[in-house]
């Protein structure tokens, strides 16, 4: 005799069986798509006054629904992406599509490293253009980006620190002139004249033109008529970038004739080391009694160790 094996089934199939066959089974809920004004206004943190002056003002679609003021979602929120004024009160950051083709001024004084005000000058002085939204102005992402490369003088953060890497290969027309004991006007006759000018490789680094250090060396390896200046014996001192430690010992060499009363590349006097330090004489003294750094003696002479000195300046620096 054969068994009719019969299928246990939960209460929670069957409901569910019912509920998917039947016409009044539930319907997802649809999305919202319209909000009253006092929601509006809770969700911007609006006392009464402040939300219908919202709605008065157009922004974005209002609808009179069943006898209620309502504010269409969608509306509203494009009208918040594109706005920086208000706030929502769950932390919802505004002006998300402003933002992604504009820039506020304290942004880009930011990105300068400028007061606002020296940007409002900017404006107005080069013209770039500006939109205002909500009394706001606005610099377009395009707008800027076209007057940044027009100029060299201002630089982003970014291109500061790319600046700072090129200007370590480069040397400006004082610090040739200086080299070579020659005027800033002998300078700029060299770089006009054609004899020299292929020798030289230029970059502009904030307005300021800059000749490469490995165009300079080709010029003077390429000529006879100017050299380093003979009248003093630091032209490795300048070549690796302390010009203003040669340029001190140039004055005082001018002052004194005497070059004992400098030091060289491996040692320092104590009023040299005091000026790279911005200290006083004294100061030196004492930060070597205590320890900070060495010097020995040279004959009748004492000196400071010039590459322990340099690294414990650099230490403090940092800290």
């Amino acid at each position: 005799m054969n068994q009719v094996v019969v299928e246990e089934t939960s209460f929670e199939e069957v409901l569910s069986e019912i509920e998917e066959n039947s016409k009044y089974k539930r319907l997802p809920p649809k999305e919202k798509t319209w909000m009253t004004v006092p929601e509006m206004g809770i969700l911007l943190g609006l006392k009464k006054t402040g939300r219908y002056w919202l709605v008065q003002k157009n922004y974005f679609e209002c609808r009179e629904i069943a006898g209620q003021m309502r504010v269409n979602i969608a509306s509203f929120e494009k009208w918040y992406a594109n706005q920086v004024k208000y706030h929502k009160v769950n932390g919802e950051e505004p002006g998300k599509n402003l933002k992604k083709w504009s820039y506020s001024i304290s942004e880009v004084a930011k990105m300068l490293g400028i007061s606002g005000t020296t940007v409002y000058d900017l404006i107005k002085r080069d013209g770039i253009k500006t939109v205002t939204v909500d009394y706001w102005i606005r610099i377009p992402k395009k707008s800027f980006q076209e007057w940044y490369e027009k100029q060299s003088k201002y630089r982003t953060q970014k291109d500061r620190e790319k600046d700072k890497e090129l200007e370590g290969t480069t040397i400006t027309m004082p610090e040739m002139a200086r080299l070579l004991g020659i005027t800033r006007g002998q300078i700029y006759e060299i770089l006009k004249n054609s004899k020299y000018s292929h020798f030289f490789e230029t970059v502009v680094i904030a307005e300021k033109k800059r000749i490469t250090k490995e165009s300079f060396q080709k010029f003077l390896e390429g000529q006879d008529h100017y050299k380093l200046d003979p009248a003093n014996d630091y032209e490795e001192l300048s070549m690796e970038q302390n010009f203003s430690l040669a340029n001190y010992r140039r004055k005082k060499l001018a002052k004194t004739g005497d070059r004992s009363k400098n030091g060289n590349l491996s040692y320092l006097t104590f009023d040299e080391a005091a000026f790279l330090a911005k200290v006083s004489r004294g100061m030196i003294y004492k930060w070597m009694d205590d320890g900070k750094f060495s010097a020995v003696k040279i004959g009748n002479i004492s000196r400071v160790k010039r590459d322990e000195f340099e690294a414990w300046l650099e230490e403090r620096k940092g800290n």
